[in-house]
């Protein structure tokens, strides 16, 4: 286990013995909690000890640590540091997707077993930089991706809860900030799995490539043939899966507590692709995406896997939330317009909502690209309606009102 930090590498007084550990701390406090640093604006390839892009099971600890301990981790945003705080948007035009998402850990907590619970509590995310990026990419932008073509690209500001853009003016986003990708370790047998399940959809271009982004893979301290054989096999940390991964899910914030099925020893726990912000689906494909800190707590349900039967995630939300009350105007969608209709299709319904948020946003002085963004990053609620009411689905999309600066109900 190469470059691993122990529990035993406190002092005496309880204190870390930095010159073993080589971890940083908060500099105004003394939490007593082991922190791992990221160098803000450097690629995870050159600081490669500090986590990795890809899944796999035989990716070195970072850290171990017991149930009931806590640690800060550190990373880099979603991009990899490759967006700039300009107003040029060259760079996502090049933006290199197969360097995300760079992930900080793995953690290995001593006494997890496949078939336990391993369960998270999330006690606080914070920005690094202070600057946050939410994109349109161009040929990635979502559902609505051929609608923009050209793509977008939004820079905020990032002070103390608010986030506010020169890119979209008179908008202020609340900050509900939290891991976009946090899991465990699959086994071999589930990464083989997933594999064999994926391999289809690549092939046909419905899925990230895995074998053409072998080069950008970075697996810790791993080199040599060993990173050649771990690098051929692992998965993209794109989509979510039993292990957890790029859930995306916005209630993942301060005070949340998530249940992970254990499935090698160690449970191998990674977190990273922080948010400052988020609305229900990241329609665009992007949140505020930003670097920053998660400070997290461990604990650990023996059998709690077998026991509850709970084979993907499960989670109790954060209680700590945006508090707009009844303070929105909501839109229902249909897997149904004109003369197109499918059968209970909630995606093509979910766009219909967002599809009319974006078209009513732009009766107040917002292009469609600010809309649409305004839609994902803002802590916007989209729920199923009824999936039972044959043939359409009905999806509804909730946008907050006291996130403008303007009156955006319908009036006389």
């Amino acid at each position: 286990m190469t470059a691993l930090l122990l529990w035993e590498d406190h002092m005496a007084d309880g204190r870390i013995d930095f010159t073993k550990s080589g971890v940083s701390r908060f500099p105004d406090r003394d939490l007593g909690v082991p922190r791992f640093s990221c160098e803000v604006g450097v690629p995870l390839a050159e600081q490669k000890e500090l986590g990795h892009n890809r899944w796999h099971p035989d990716i070195p600890p970072l850290f171990e640590c017991d149930p009931g301990d806590e640690v800060i981790l550190e990373s880099p945003g979603y991009d990899d540091y490759q967006l700039q705080d300009q107003d040029d948007d060259e760079d996502i035009h090049t933006l290199d997707l197969t360097r995300t998402h760079p992930i900080t850990g793995p953690v290995r907590v001593r006494g997890a077993e496949p078939g336990d619970l391993l369960v998270v509590e999330v006690m606080d995310v914070q920005p690094l930089s202070g600057i946050g990026y939410s994109n349109v990419l161009p040929g990635m932008g979502g559902p609505l991706k051929d609608r923009f073509p050209r793509g977008f690209k939004t820079v905020w500001d990032l002070h103390g809860i608010y986030a506010t853009s020169r890119q979209i003016p008179g908008v202020r986003i609340p900050a509900i900030s939290h891991p976009g990708v946090i899991g465990v370790a699959p086994s071999h047998e589930l990464l083989e799995q997933w594999n064999r399940r994926e391999d289809p959809l690549v092939a046909d271009g419905q899925a990230g490539p895995r074998a053409d982004a072998t080069a950008t893979a970075v697996l810790r301290t791993l080199e040599g043939e060993e990173w050649q054989r771990v690098a051929a096999t692992a998965a993209r940390t794109v989509p979510p899966r039993e292990n957890g991964g790029n859930m995306d899910i916005k209630n993942l914030s301060r005070g949340s507590k998530i249940y992970f099925p254990v499935f090698v020893e160690g449970a191998l726990f990674s977190c990273g692709d922080l948010h400052f912000a988020e609305g229900d689906g990241e329609i665009t494909w992007n949140a505020i995406e930003m670097d920053g800190s998660a400070w997290l707590k461990f604990g650990l349900i023996k059998g709690g896997s077998r026991k509850y039967g709970i084979r993907n995630p499960a989670f109790r939300p954060s209680p700590v939330d945006p508090n707009f009350g009844d303070r929105y105007l909501s839109f229902v969608g249909y897997s149904a317009r004109g003369d197109e209709q499918r059968y209970l299709d909630t995606t093509m319904a979910a766009v219909d909502a967002v599809e009319q948020g974006i078209d009513y946003l732009t009766r107040f002085g917002y292009t469609p690209e600010q809309a649409y963004t305004i839609i994902s990053v803002a802590p916007c609620e989209m729920h199923v309606g009824g999936i039972v009411d044959i043939p359409n689905a009905a999806v509804t999309l909730s946008i907050p009102l006291d996130i403008f600066d303007q009156d955006i109900l319908p009036k006389p």
